[in-house]
């Protein structure tokens, strides 16, 4: 058990390319969630999951955020809404009113047919969470 949490942590602590963890628990799932912090609104949802989990060095924040999609605090709407991935211009990133065809949610559920599932590498986020912002996506995705 010990062996297997030691490669759980070296993995969670080996980058980007590996997911950082930063912001989750031991669950995937992030901090002060669910329910209490964490509700189907933007400004909870870039507070609670892009902001601390998503918008970190060398993954999707700041001036060289992966795919051009800067998931920090002032971006991350703009980046979002009805912006079609860079990669395959038929993958748009969020579809207000429509979580199955946005691709955000492919890309955390695992379902999506380009790239990696986020955050690359685990711990990825668990149901719950992905479920708000699926709500929030479904309630029109508003700012």
């Amino acid at each position: 058990m010990r062996g297997a949490v030691a490669i759980l942590i070296v993995v969670t602590l080996a980058g980007c390319g590996a997911g950082t963890g930063e912001g989750l628990d031991q669950n995937g799932v992030p901090f002060g969630s669910p329910g209490s912090d964490l509700s189907p609104t933007f400004a909870s949802i870039q507070a609670n999951v892009f902001g601390p989990i998503c918008a970190v060095p060398g993954c999707h924040g700041g001036a060289a955020a992966q795919q051009g999609l800067r998931l920090d605090a002032g971006f991350a709407y703009a980046n979002l809404i009805n912006v079609a991935s860079p990669r395959d211009a038929s993958q748009v990133r969020v579809i207000p009113g429509n979580p199955d065809d946005s691709f955000i949610i492919h890309k955390l559920e695992g379902t999506q047919t380009l790239g990696d599932r986020m955050p690359d590498g685990g711990p990825y986020l668990q149901q719950s969470t992905i479920d708000v912002i699926r709500l929030w996506i479904a309630n029109g995705a508003l700012q």
